[in-house]
């Protein structure tokens, strides 16, 4: 009698254990779903909120522009990307043009938009005799800058507080 009352105790005890660890194990299933589920929609909100103001605040972001250096001079182009980047321009390239003498400063359109590419011209104070058609479309990009020997006439560099001669 009393080994049936051990095992009776024992079946008892771990009965108990079984539900206790189910019902752990619901609590964490329910708690792993409820706050994975409520952090994605709070973390979409936050994006969507971010991406709205982001944009707003710089409507030539879909123009993307490449710059190439054609002074001879070190930096020149960084001071032509950071004057484009705060007006709001996507810079995806800077390097140096295949020349170090270019006269002038010169605007490639490389997808036909003669609009994006007059837009740049404007912010930068290059002349719009200076635009050339060069359509590229494998290099994914709206234009080409290639910065002259003109360069300490235009607006990235006269408008810049402290210019590098």
């Amino acid at each position: 009698m009393k080994q049936e009352m051990k095992k009776s105790i024992l079946n008892y005890s771990l009965n108990i254990t079984i539900v206790l660890f189910a019902l752990i194990c619901i609590y964490l299933i329910f708690s792993l779903l409820y706050n994975s589920l409520g952090n994605k929609n709070d973390a979409l909100k936050e994006v969507k909120d971010s991406t709205k103001s982001t944009l707003t605040n710089q409507p030539n972001l879909s123009i993307q522009i490449e710059i190439q250096n054609g002074t001879g001079e070190n930096r020149i182009g960084a001071i032509f990307r950071d004057y484009l980047k705060k007006k709001g321009y996507d810079v995806v390239d800077l390097g140096n043009y295949k020349s170090s003498d270019v006269a002038t400063t010169m605007i490639l359109d490389r997808t036909g938009d003669l609009k994006k590419a007059n837009r740049i011209a404007d912010v930068l104070g290059v002349s719009q005799k200076n635009i050339t058609p060069q359509i590229n479309k494998e290099r994914y990009l709206d234009a080409t800058i290639i910065i002259g020997k003109d360069y300490n006439e235009l607006k990235p560099y006269t408008e810049n507080s402290n210019p590098k001669k």
